[in-house]
């Protein structure tokens, strides 16, 4: 994933130390996000494999590796929460954290089926809220005293994107400057097009397929037409019990329409009668 300022990558094998040391307690990116865990390098790479959370690198044009970003799956329609990190101050406000983020969020919802993605920032983060509100990013909601710093409790702001919102925001505007990058597709709509017209000449040819079998009547892929063909004339000629052209399952559902014959059966006793 390419921006203007950053590239963001999937991490290599040198790369699981330098995420934990971003993200260790004390560190300054740590204290400013209000979130932290205490992770070896080892722990942060079994994380990733297991699924528990995707982190990539981001990476300056020069190829300098500056931070990562991440992202986890929230709830059951959808949802991701992310986060990230810059590691060094001196990196701060040049913009290679927000174009992270939005490189990432796009990521999710242009090829990971996205219907909402959520940021939860720290109430005491001057420089993330400033940018949070330059976004289309909803405030949904307050955590009080979630995070702890220089010996007291402050909230937390929980930020919202739903998909549509996130698609209106990649027009660039006044009022949007921070979100209106938008990856580029993976492939041109020319190439899938051309993709269906070749599947398309193919299946004009008669060329056989996976349907064949059930085109020609068999009822399992793989099932000789001829041998299910002798199977159910041996079925009709049982149940029609001579009479020609009969269809069998018609019969065994018609209900007889006449009476039956006098005394063909006496009628059940009634309820409690001995």
């Amino acid at each position: 994933m390419q921006g203007r300022l950053v590239t963001l990558e999937w991490p290599g094998d040198d790369d699981w130390a330098a995420i934990a040391s971003w993200l260790r307690p004390g560190s300054p990116a740590a204290v400013l996000s209000g979130d932290w865990e205490l992770l070896g390098a080892a722990e942060v790479e079994q994380a990733n494999r297991s699924g528990r959370v995707h982190h990539l690198v981001i990476r300056t044009k020069d190829g300098e590796r500056i931070g990562t970003v991440s992202y986890q799956r929230s709830g059951r329609i959808g949802g991701f929460t992310v986060g990230g990190a810059i590691g060094s101050p001196e990196l701060w406000r040049r913009g290679y954290g927000a174009e992270a983020v939005v490189l990432l969020v796009d990521y999710l919802f242009h090829q990971l089926d996205a219907h909402r993605v959520q940021v939860t920032t720290a109430g005491y983060n001057k420089g993330v809220i400033r940018l949070m509100t330059k976004t289309p990013f909803v405030v949904e909601g307050i955590l009080r005293d979630h995070c702890y710093l220089d010996g007291r409790y402050h909230d937390a702001i929980v930020w919202g994107l739903l998909r549509d919102e996130h698609y209106a925001s990649l027009e660039p505007s006044e009022d949007n400057r921070v979100l209106a990058v938008g990856l580029a597709d993976f492939l041109s709509d020319d190439d899938k097009i051309q993709a269906r017209a070749v599947l398309a000449e193919h299946l004009a040819t008669g060329r056989r397929t996976a349907l064949d079998a059930y085109l020609d009547g068999a009822a399992e892929p793989g099932r000789p037409a001829a041998s299910l063909a002798a199977e159910t004339g041996a079925v009709e000629t049982a149940g029609t019990a001579g009479t020609a052209g009969a269809d069998p399952l018609a019969a065994a559902f018609t209900e007889p329409t006449a009476p039956p014959p006098a005394g063909a059966g006496a009628p059940a006793p009634a309820r409690g009668a001995a």
